[in-house]
């Protein structure tokens, strides 16, 4: 299994892998400080930060990171990325989400995950697929059991965040046996 930066396009997004040339509107979506509030940072200050993010993550070794781009007009709708990628255990997370606030409770979120997973199962061969959260963020806990994932428990300070926070994370799966209902969810969530 290997795992590599791809194009991944459905209907309405399409996943390009992450370069600075998704710099100016990551920026753009990605200055709201409350939609960073679970995230391991803060919001964007300023353009350098973008790029040094950009930098960072592209550079992160067992990352694979995707701008999302909203197709009907073209625009950067946030990012996420492949994580913790375990070759020799056919696993791997989708993580590290996050949308701009024009894009939040679309279906740009719903297709991204399934462009995503299509592509873990299907083309990758993953047997397991993991998503985790900040065990604060129950919109986010809620919207991964609505897509038929699997709550598997809580790492309690597991990480240490913004503010020095220490944050627990609460762990979702899907697997291989499971994918073909979520598919069917995700399929029928993408196109209302």
């Amino acid at each position: 299994m290997e795992v590599r930066p791809v194009l991944l396009e459905g209907e309405q997004v399409r996943l390009e892998p992450l370069s600075q040339d998704h710099a100016q509107g990551l920026y753009g979506r990605g200055r709201h400080e409350p939609d960073w509030v679970y995230m391991p940072r803060a919001c964007f200050v300023d353009a350098a930060d973008v790029r040094h993010w950009i930098d960072e993550a592209t550079a992160q070794e067992g990352r694979v990171p995707f701008a999302i781009v909203e197709k009907a007009k073209g625009r950067v709708a946030g990012s996420t990325s492949y994580l913790n990628i375990r070759p020799e255990h056919r696993s791997l997370e989708i993580g590290w989400t996050w949308l701009g606030q024009d894009f939040q409770r679309t279906a740009v979120n719903t297709e991204a995950k399934l462009l995503l997973m299509m592509h873990a199962f299907e083309k990758l061969g993953c047997i397991r697929v993991e998503f985790k959260t900040d065990l604060r963020n129950e919109r986010s806990q809620r919207a991964l059991e609505r897509i038929g994932a699997v709550r598997e428990g809580v790492l309690r300070k597991h990480m240490i965040v913004q503010r020095g926070y220490h944050r627990d994370s609460v762990y979702f799966s899907v697997t291989d046996e499971e994918w073909p209902a979520v598919k069917q969810r995700l399929q029928g969530a993408a196109s209302r």
